[in-house]
């Protein structure tokens, strides 16, 4: 082979770049892509879980608060209470000697309440439901079946306890003067009027 041809052949293969070597700069870009994507993928995946746990909360109150609202919001049970009241006023007023009742809750709970002043609500609903509670057990200890009312009498009047319906008792004070009788017909009364309020 000639020696003109040699020399050729070896600058040509000087002045191309070998196939195999890569650009420094596009090693370093390929190099570096490969994290960025990887942190863009965790970005992604920390806004989702961000979004998820942004929006779960809401979801969940959202639920509540739509199983909430008709618990809160019923109306008739709104009505009912101002009901009871009103029927226990009109009760305390109209009838004679009568001073005050109280409708409570077998747990110990005023419902609705027309008491004479200086006793307080409270007190008197807990004792009410301990004198049920003690009245049906004394009943049942000596075999005389459910208790239609129990009546505490003293030196200043009466005090009666009757059931409301299988949700409240009613508390009754009535001064010393009145006629036993009379009394618990008015209290039959109020109850059968009372009754279908707390259905």
């Amino acid at each position: 082979m000639p020696l003109g041809n040699i020399i050729k052949l070896l600058k040509e293969a000087f002045q191309k770049p070998p196939a195999e070597s890569v650009d420094s700069s596009e090693l370093t870009e390929t190099e570096t892509s490969q994290p960025r994507e990887s942190s863009e993928n965790t970005d992604l995946t920390q806004k989702q879980v961000n979004e998820t746990t942004l929006t779960q909360p809401y979801t969940e109150t959202r639920e509540t608060t739509q199983t909430s609202l008709p618990t809160i919001l019923e109306e008739q049970k709104m009505i009912n209470v101002s009901m009871l009241q009103d029927e226990l006023q009109n009760f305390v007023s109209a009838a004679s000697d009568v001073q005050g009742a109280a409708l409570v809750s077998p747990d110990g709970l005023a419902l609705a309440s027309v008491l004479p002043g200086g006793m307080d609500e409270e007190r008197t609903a807990a004792m009410s439901a301990s004198m049920l509670s003690l009245g049906e057990r004394i009943g049942r200890e000596l075999a005389r079946g459910s208790i239609d009312r129990i009546v505490v009498e003293g030196e200043k009047g009466y005090g009666v306890l009757v059931g409301c319906g299988a949700d409240a008792v009613l508390l009754v004070l009535a001064g010393a003067g009145v006629k036993q009788g009379l009394l618990f017909l008015e209290v039959k009364r109020v109850v059968a009027k009372i009754a279908p309020l707390m259905a």
